[in-house]
């Protein structure tokens, strides 16, 4: 087997380079319990998401991030800070820069749940754009949404100096988190809110020092990642899945994270203006179940 003689990551990349459809033959061959559990899945819901803070989107699935699409689907993606999503929601954003926007499952979400939010979407891989454009479309958002491509200091700087109201900020980049958040350089980030996705593993100790920079002007809320479980499947989804497949639905929702995996929420002590709370269109929150009816 292509997997027993070579690494895994060597293993994927050549994997990848095959067409779709021996693709499809091999993870069948490989993983027959998972691949038709995530069948299941994708058929069932329609593209739509089951559970979780962005339940009822339609998200289009990515060739880029295929692994996620699964936990996506089911709400169980990152769900380790789904409160502060629920807290994100409740607050009345007016701008939203999402740094590491990737396919727009939080960025068409954030813009889902504020309906009068202003979404900045930095995404580096301008490849994935396209879809992100296409999942804003259908979820009926894409006026809401700016897709802008690589973030640094400078545009990051200027987007913070121009944005109007109550600002977030939400970034996932893979380690690049450590040379954008930093006070001292955009001295905006002193009096907005932070979620940060912290990636020790590319960079040594950055959660740490993140901390430091913030400790003086935030609250830091820290959240740390878990394996899956059964339970984390949305119950009355397709209720057969987790008795008859068990390893087969936590595989299919495990986020294969190497290392420790953390998330950072930082509020601002002296925000800009003091918080309020959303009005939001109730359809965009609701459980799909409850749509449904």
């Amino acid at each position: 087997m292509l997997s027993e003689s070579l690494s895994p990551q060597i293993a994927n990349a050549t994997v990848r380079r095959l067409p779709v459809g021996i693709r499809s033959v091999l993870r069948w061959i490989a993983r027959p319990r998972q691949t038709a559990v995530g069948s299941l899945v994708r058929r069932a819901s329609r593209g739509r998401i089951i559970a979780g803070p962005f339940a009822g989107m339609t998200l289009h699935r990515s060739r880029f991030t295929p692994h996620y699409y699964l936990g996506f689907i089911l709400g169980s993606h990152e769900l380790e800070i789904r409160p502060v999503i629920e807290q994100i929601a409740a607050r009345c954003y007016s701008t939203i820069l999402n740094v590491g926007a990737a396919d727009g499952y939080y960025a068409v979400g954030f813009a889902r749940r504020l309906p009068h939010a202003r979404v900045i979407a930095f995404e580096e891989n301008t490849r994935i754009h396209a879809l992100l454009a296409r999942s804003a479309d259908v979820n009926g958002v894409r006026a809401q949404i700016d897709i802008r491509g690589r973030c640094d200091l400078g545009n990051f700087g200027q987007e913070l100096e121009g944005a109007q109201g109550d600002v977030l900020v939400f970034i996932d980049i893979e380690g690049g988190e450590f040379e954008v958040l930093d006070p001292e350089a955009v001295r905006g980030l002193r009096r907005i809110d932070i979620l940060v996705e912290s990636h020790d593993i590319v960079v040594p100790g950055c959660t740490e020092a993140l901390i430091a920079r913030f400790s003086p002007t935030h609250h830091i809320q820290r959240y740390r990642a878990r394996a899956r479980v059964v339970s984390d499947f949305p119950g009355g989804f397709l209720p057969y899945l987790p008795r008859l497949a068990p390893q087969a639905v936590v595989a299919g929702m495990d986020e294969r994270r190497s290392g420790i995996q953390e998330w950072l929420y930082l509020t601002a002590k002296e925000p800009v203006s003091e918080p309020k709370r959303a009005l939001e269109d109730d359809s965009r929150s609701r459980p799909l179940a409850e749509i449904a009816k």
